[in-house]
């Protein structure tokens, strides 16, 4: 699907490889995790095709793919640490894997762009997101793209810096 200037296509099987090479490089590495094998990313990945509670893509520009994003019902994850969310919240995770393209104002453009699209679906009222609050790349990119700080809480993986998004007139889906 074509959100604002980006293509956002659907995770594949034949899309493993690439993101095995992008969870693997030292800026996705050091929020993501890792090193991750391709076998396990195929097992993890693998998951989230057909899902009907999250999906994954990946993002190119002019054909080049250089991102993934991907988005859950939040309270279905993390073993419970985002309960008291209504069903209708949704969390949004994203990185840039090709390093030659960070600092470019990509990762607001497809944040904005996913996240506004992802709002105009009746089953999502709200998006979440879960910065590491040393993540300061990525909660500039959400803030950039409409999402707002709403405290620290903690999840498995540590300190997180809640986020939340609405529906926003003005939004990327209104530009076109």
């Amino acid at each position: 699907m074509l959100l604002g200037n980006l293509t956002f296509e659907p995770l594949r099987e034949v899309d493993f490889a690439l993101l095995h090479k992008w969870l693997n490089t030292s800026h996705v590495m050091t929020h993501w995790g890792g090193p991750i094998s391709l076998e396990d990313v195929t097992l993890k990945y693998r998951q989230k095709i057909n899902s009907y509670w999250q999906s994954a893509y990946t993002v190119s520009r002019s054909g080049q793919k250089f991102g993934y994003v991907q988005s859950y019902c939040a309270v279905k994850v993390g073993n419970g640490w985002w309960v008291g969310e209504p069903e209708t919240t949704f969390g949004v995770d994203q990185f840039i894997g090709d390093v030659d393209l960070l600092g470019q104002g990509l990762g607001v453009e497809m944040v904005r762009c996913f996240s506004d699209w992802l709002l105009t679906r009746a089953e999502i009222g709200k998006l979440i997101a879960d910065p590491a609050p040393d993540n300061y790349r990525a909660i500039r990119c959400y803030e950039s793209a409409g999402f707002k700080q709403v405290k620290l809480v903690a999840t498995p993986k540590g300190q997180a810096v809640l986020m939340e998004k609405r529906l926003e007139m003005g939004s990327c889906l209104h530009q076109q």
